[in-house]
């Protein structure tokens, strides 16, 4: 299975299985207000070819009735451009510059945003308190990584300076012993470094990647860049021609299927939601939208899962595409499955087959498609 049919397929609205991208991938969704942000994201996470009654068994759905299929052979896409300019690849190694910079140890004052290498020793009531201690810790100055007023209280010293600083934790600290209480840090600076800008050189790249020279890694980077472009360029191509031919076609869609595939999406969101402690409604406000947009959204996608699935069975039929053993092995071993049994308990036999279905539906149209 190629790896651009399998990304397509975590954003198509067919053939998901619940236990497939939602589980064993990550996913990104469009959130901006004002487009189907829920039904985007459903799509991605919920399997509209795994269809449950409402006890959660796994039964065949009646997608829906395909009046009229659409052309599916020759379909027109206007092709992504895959060039790759000097500047994206100048781009992408100044990001490893950026992200990997040296430290130079100084001889002046510590600044915030500067390394300060440290002893410490916190006492409350002049005894030292568990967890307070450290020695040659380097801390960056300003990075938030000790209680208010720590840092700050760090800037203007210099190397071999020793200060005593008079703090107190917050209210809300983990330990019930120093929550509230007043303390004091006894610090003594042992040098103070300073980041600069990493230099493009042989033997920054050979430290920091794989390649051993930078015209080796800018090669590297450019090749990188070109397999990416290419996988995009092979993922909008499937995702526009199968639109095209589910736009194409007519579909008589079955109310009951659209309501398993809304339940099943909704059901996802509310699992999601919990597990960050907000209830849907909530979680809807912060992307700008209510639950009455979300829920017309989730059920137009739902619409769409089904029809989606209906198209793509109806050519299946048409082409004599079936489902093989070593489709059913290839699919477990994508994702992680240690065997097709493990992968089919726990997704069910019907969304197996329907997913490699739909994968290799999809991949024939494509395989069909005329640029245009």
């Amino acid at each position: 299975m190629k790896k651009s049919v399998k990304v397509l397929m975590c954003s198509l609205a067919a053939v998901m299985m619940v236990s497939g991208c939602s589980k064993k991938t990550d996913s990104t969704a469009d959130t901006t207000a004002g487009e189907t942000t829920a039904a985007t994201q459903a799509a991605e996470t919920t399997s509209a070819a795994q269809s449950q009654t409402g006890d959660g068994s796994d039964v065949p759905v009646d997608w829906g009735k395909v009046e009229k299929l659409g052309n599916y052979k020759g379909v027109v896409y206007t092709p992504l451009s895959t060039e790759i300019t000097d500047e994206e690849v100048e781009y992408q190694i100044q990001s490893l510059l950026a992200a990997n910079p040296e430290f130079r140890e100084v001889d002046r004052p510590a600044e915030e945003g500067d390394i300060v290498n440290i002893d410490y020793v916190g006492k409350k009531d002049g005894v030292a308190f568990d967890g307070g201690t450290g020695s040659g810790y380097d801390l960056t100055l300003g990075s938030g990584q000790f209680i208010d007023g720590f840092e700050d209280g760090l800037i203007g010293t210099s190397a071999g300076d020793k200060v005593n600083l008079d703090l107190t934790f917050p209210e809300q600290y983990h330990s019930e012993e120093l929550a509230g209480q007043a303390v004091v840090f006894e610090v003594t600076v042992n040098s103070v470094k300073e980041s600069v800008e990493a230099q493009l050189n042989d033997e920054f790249i050979a430290a920091n990647t794989d390649s051993a020279t930078v015209d080796e890694y800018r090669k590297s980077v450019r090749e990188e860049l070109e397999e990416m472009a290419r996988i995009d360029a092979e993922n909008q191509k499937m995702s526009d021609v199968f639109t095209k031919v589910v736009e194409d076609s007519q579909v008589t869609v079955p109310e009951e299927s659209v309501q398993i595939a809304y339940e099943q999406q909704r059901s996802y969101y509310e699992q999601q939601v919990q597990m960050f402690g907000m209830d849907l409604e909530t979680w809807l406000g912060y992307y700008g939208t209510d639950m009455e947009t979300f829920e017309s959204d989730l059920r137009e996608q739902a619409e769409e899962v089904c029809k989606s699935n209906a198209v793509i069975m109806a050519i299946a039929q048409a082409e004599n595409i079936t489902v093989e053993d070593e489709d059913r092995e290839q699919l477990a071993a994508d994702y992680g499955y240690p065997d097709v049994e493990t992968m089919i308990g726990d997704a069910g036999e019907d969304a197996v087959n329907e997913r490699i279905l739909g994968e290799k539906v999809i991949q024939f149209i494509a395989d069909n498609a005329v640029e245009g």
